[in-house]
């Protein structure tokens, strides 16, 4: 049984969406894992859904950390924000060592993570954009491709590295733009295209950390892995997948 991590600032309800959608794959059994812990990085500040990610650790006895962030030494941050990233990153590790984790899951978390954490722990990530293309806020992203000609978009899961969204990408899924674009006005195009992703990007990330805990694809000194032990010539196309599980025609 494979252990994960959970890490998120859980700002709001795709962050619970996501939490939600782990739990249920692993009661349900879809996925022979275990939560770790949850780690937020963020007090509750009276956020609806962080107090609902802890209530649904808490009954299940999953330990939650929570180091916010946003106090963790302000003078060094205002600083050197370099050295204040590697200092919070050092504090996290110290509190997520007594649980352990084969691999930690960054679901909603909005903060780089530093350098040394990446080095010492296997993280995945979602990025909504399709491999290799846009950088950047699922809104700045949204945006550009909404007034590009691109025929698809999509998301990646992939390693979670010190650049940003520059890790090896595990897998991605795709979908047609040009039928949105046609009954879509343009000033709602963001939005559509945005709502579409969202609805999709669930299953992605399950599927995705299905493929980890099947060992389908394993992690060994940063190098993505085939079952058959060969480096991952490229990241795993799941669009078809996806679009199963989401009943989309």
């Amino acid at each position: 049984m494979k252990r994960i991590g959970w890490f998120t600032t859980a700002r709001g309800p795709g962050s619970y969406g996501l939490f939600k959608a782990i739990i249920s794959n692993i009661e349900s059994g879809e996925l022979d894992a275990r939560l770790s812990f949850v780690f937020i990085n963020r007090d509750i500040k009276g956020n609806e859904y962080r107090m609902k990610i802890i209530q649904m650790a808490e009954e299940r006895g999953i330990p939650v950390i929570i180091l916010p962030s946003d106090a963790f030494m302000p003078d060094l941050k205002a600083r050197d924000v370099e050295a204040w990233r590697n200092a919070y990153g050092r504090e996290l590790r110290d509190r997520i060592s007594p649980y352990g984790m084969d691999f930690g899951v960054l679901a909603g978390y909005m903060l780089i993570v530093d350098p040394q954490t990446c080095h010492e722990h296997v993280l995945i990530n979602l990025h909504p954009a399709l491999p290799d293309t846009y950088k950047g806020t699922w809104k700045e992203i949204v945006t550009r491709v909404a007034k590009s000609s691109d025929h698809a978009y999509g998301a990646t899961v992939h390693l979670c590295s010190p650049i940003l969204d520059c890790g090896d990408a595990i897998a991605y899924d795709s979908f047609e733009l040009d039928e949105l674009r046609k009954r879509t006005p343009r000033e709602e195009l963001p939005d559509a295209i945005r709502a579409k992703e969202v609805a999709r990007e669930i299953p992605l990330l399950m599927e995705s950390i299905r493929l980890l805990v099947n060992e389908d694809i394993t992690v060994r000194e940063g190098t993505l892995l085939d079952r058959q032990g060969k480096r991952l010539a490229s990241p795993l196309d799941l669009s078809d997948r996806i679009t199963a599980l989401t009943g989309e025609k």
